[in-house]
């Protein structure tokens, strides 16, 4: 009896009407449309996108020294949280000397605009604080023998007429592609 109950129950629940999409398909009928539209892109309008967003997420890139006299780049970039609440950092930095760069792990108290950035393999940490256009701190070694300071200042990015949009995605590239997928490859 009970088979029965669960075979009837189950022929109801298969005989819905088809032509009411579910919620999954609605996702991907709107993600296709958006594909769709975005195949002949604007770029002026992605630029746009961008220049709105960076209010709220940012992708910075700051050049400046460290010791005063070693030259160094530094990427920042601002991420949402996929469940909500406040944003993360991504970062990672390179000497001008060096082609590869090193990937930071980043805490910051955002009210403070304080940055700590642990290298991977903890082979020295930055302590930043962060003004409009610079951060400066200290680098320091794992052993806290060695400190150097660092002043960098923060490289304004024409966004608005596409200039230096390939800057960014090259270094998110970097960032994503090679750097973080390599750190959390299995």
């Amino acid at each position: 009896m009970k088979n029965i109950l669960i075979i009837i129950v189950l022929v109801i629940f298969s005989c819905k009407n088809k032509a009411t999409p579910t919620k999954s398909e609605a996702g991907l009928i709107s993600f296709s449309e958006i594909s769709e539209t975005t195949k002949n892109y604007n770029p002026e309008i992605i630029t746009e996108t961008i220049k709105i967003n960076d209010e709220e997420l940012r992708s910075d890139l700051y050049k400046g020294t460290l010791n005063s006299n070693i030259k160094i780049a530094l990427y920042l970039k601002e991420q949402e949280h996929g469940c909500g609440g406040s944003t993360f950092f991504y970062a990672m930095y390179k000497y001008d000397n060096q082609d590869k760069w090193i990937l930071l792990n980043v805490t910051t108290t955002q009210g403070q605009n304080n940055y700590c950035m642990v290298e991977r393999n903890f082979s020295g940490v930055l302590f930043l604080k962060e003004t409009a256009t610079t951060l400066n701190g200290k680098w320091i070694s794992p052993d806290a023998n060695k400190q150097f300071n660092v002043e960098l200042q923060r490289e304004e990015l024409d966004i608005k007429f596409a200039k230096d949009h390939t800057i960014i995605e090259t270094l998110d590239e970097i960032l994503f592609d090679d750097l973080l997928y390599n750190a959390n490859d299995c």
